[in-house]
């Protein structure tokens, strides 16, 4: 697809949201309208642009779960490190909460986004299941009670629902891994960000055939472009953002 019938394309998508009125309710068209796209084609923001925290799992003395010659903390680190570059490339800022093999407690990873006042907050983990099971697929975490360092954003209409939905079904469509859906868990490095947010079990690495797929450089990356391209896609509809339809349109 030729980059100005992409930008064409999305304008058109972004208009036709706004007259939808940028409701919660309305994500899931705007979703499934960008599903055949690659990351929106965001306008350029300078300083203004939204700020991303992601958060590579584990860390240090952590090392998370081990299963197929994976270690967690290292693929986790591996996909932020992904994930923080499409990012990037689609205009947004972004902070990670490691960048190298270090322990940081939960919530100094939470207190981040509070730092630095950041628009949404990614966790990045892999998931196990027991022994011999054939466990498969991505799955998105939200908590569904916002945390008192959180009622800053109380005016917000969007929230990790609706985040979380928006990730989930972008990095499946990219991946075509197995849809497991979101679920509410009052997980401390997502319940205590004061700000939208989601943790993402990127595989199962206690499966033989996903472990052997993300060992692949090339299906990390659709990994990656897939929690990317939700971030941007939560973010497109925000109200709070209305520059956002004037700009892509002109």
């Amino acid at each position: 697809m030729k980059f100005r019938h992409f930008i064409a394309l999305t304008a058109q998508t972004l208009v036709a949201f706004a007259a939808l009125g940028g409701s919660a309710a309305s994500l899931v068209w705007l979703e499934r309208q960008n599903t055949a796209l690659s990351i929106p084609a965001l306008p350029r923001w300078d300083e203004t642009a939204p700020l991303i925290i992601v958060d590579a799992g584990h860390g240090g003395h952590d090392g998370g779960a081990v299963a197929n010659d994976i270690i967690e903390k290292n693929l986790a680190l591996d996909l932020t490190r992904r994930v923080k570059r499409e990012l990037e490339a689609a205009g947004l800022r972004v902070r990670t909460t490691r960048d190298t093999d270090v322990f940081l407690p939960l919530e100094d990873r939470a207190a981040l986004a509070a730092k630095h006042e950041a628009a949404a907050f990614v966790s990045v983990h892999l998931n196990t299941d027991g022994a011999g099971s054939d466990a498969e697929g991505i799955e998105t975490y939200f908590a569904d009670a916002a945390p008192l360092s959180a009622r800053q954003f109380a005016s917000r209409p969007a929230n990790s629902a609706d985040f979380a939905a928006a990730v989930q079904r972008m990095v499946c469509s990219t991946t075509k891994a197995q849809n497991r859906g979101t679920k509410a868990r009052s997980y401390a490095v997502v319940a205590q960000a004061p700000c939208p947010a989601v943790l993402v079990e990127c595989g199962f690495i206690t499966s033989d055939s996903e472990a052997a797929k993300l060992k692949h450089e090339s299906y990390r990356d659709q990994v990656a472009q897939g929690i990317a391209k939700g971030v941007a896609l939560f973010l497109q509809a925000q109200p709070s953002r209305p520059s956002l339809i004037a700009t892509a349109v002109k």
